[in-house]
């Protein structure tokens, strides 16, 4: 056998392509679980043909895609007309290609990232989420009457919105339907005459500002270099202005979105610490906007790579502030439970899910 205590016919093809990272890995149906038996992860940047990373990944350990039940990738990018643009690669994924080159038992599944997420949050446990307002949650909204959030039981809409390389937005409907969106690109709506100036600034750099825009690791960088304009410049900011352009020096070097975040959050540099405070800002803005949209009153969700590393900040009166502020239906924000989900595998665990439901077949 190509992998020892592992049948061919149970194994099942899981895949998390974001702009960032790829996440592949490689289930085993035992009973009624889904069980991790191997995974990679591989820097997005460093692979230009996602059908030779697949086969690389099976030849590991011998195993072909006609080894393989069934699989799913989730795609950081919308999929339509049978192709995937995957925003931050600058990539296009040809479906029926892919599926073509990967044989697999059954039709290989291809999801947008979010609906996969979405689907993840089934099998998370009680540790994996972390709330952020304890006060919202009540038993017919959240956790409170069991470890594991179970999303096909009638009961609540939710919402998940994902910042990381990008930013993901997605429904969860109350029957356990997951809807994934592209409200992430969106038009950037400004609360404070700061922000105001903000979309000047980044109107300037890329003509549309969408919320993928500011909330996002680029996000986070380009609020840095705002306010070092900002704080270097003599006058108020005017449209006619252009910040690319104007004589004020860029930082140099300028921080990674990282060392933003791990700066901000040690104290030790003032203005990685007011770039992360605007950051927590409008994304506790942009949560509360799609509660409302969403109705979400089983709970917002707050996924992806950033929100885990950013907790301190999140947890401060920023976040939640701006989540409330939306004038006569604050209490209604009030009531709806926020979470942070701190299992970095959801979407990936989520497609192993498709995957099995697809291209399970009882013997």
């Amino acid at each position: 056998m190509p992998y020892a205590g592992i049948e061919k016919g149970q194994l099942y093809l899981a895949g998390d392509i974001g702009g960032t990272k790829t996440l592949l890995g490689l289930y085993s149906l035992e009973g009624t679980e889904l069980v991790l038996v191997r995974e990679r992860n591989f820097p997005s940047k460093d692979w230009q043909d996602l059908t030779a990373l697949i086969q690389g990944f099976l030849g590991e350990i011998a195993l072909t895609p006609e080894d393989i039940t069934g699989g799913c990738l989730s795609l950081a990018g919308p999929i339509t007309r049978n192709k995937c643009f995957l925003t931050n690669l600058n990539r296009v994924i040809d479906c029926p290609a892919l599926r073509s080159s990967l044989p697999l038992r059954k039709p290989l599944i291809l999801v947008n990232d979010l609906e996969a997420m979405g689907r993840g949050l089934m099998d998370l446990r009680a540790e994996d989420l972390l709330c952020l307002n304890p006060s919202a949650e009540s038993p017919s909204s959240s956790l409170a009457s069991s470890p594991a959030l179970s999303l096909a039981r009638p009961s609540l809409n939710r919402a998940l919105i994902a910042p990381g390389t990008g930013l993901g937005q997605a429904m969860i409907l109350a029957d356990g339907r997951v809807c994934a969106t592209e409200g992430a690109h969106g038009d950037y709506a400004p609360c404070t005459e700061q922000e105001v100036r903000l979309w000047r600034f980044l109107a300037q750099r890329y003509g549309h500002v969408s919320y993928e825009r500011v909330l996002s690791g680029p996000g986070l960088a380009d609020l840095y270099q705002f306010l070092h304009w900002e704080t270097h410049s003599s006058s108020a900011y005017a449209p006619t202005h252009d910040p690319v352009s104007d004589s004020i020096p860029a930082p140099a070097p300028i921080p990674t979105p990282a060392e933003i975040a791990k700066r901000a959050l040690a104290g030790i540099c003032p203005l990685c610490t007011e770039a992360l405070e605007l950051f927590v800002k409008i994304l506790g803005a942009e949560a509360g906007n799609l509660a409302l949209r969403t109705l979400a009153y089983g709970g917002i969700y707050l996924g992806g790579g950033i929100p885990p590393k950013i907790l301190p900040k999140l947890q401060e009166d920023g976040f939640r502030e701006a989540f409330l502020a939306k004038g006569r239906l604050r209490d209604l924000l009030a009531q709806i439970p926020i979470y942070v989900i701190l299992n970095e595998r959801t979407a990936l665990l989520g497609a192993a899910h498709l995957a099995a439901a697809a291209g399970y077949s009882p013997a």
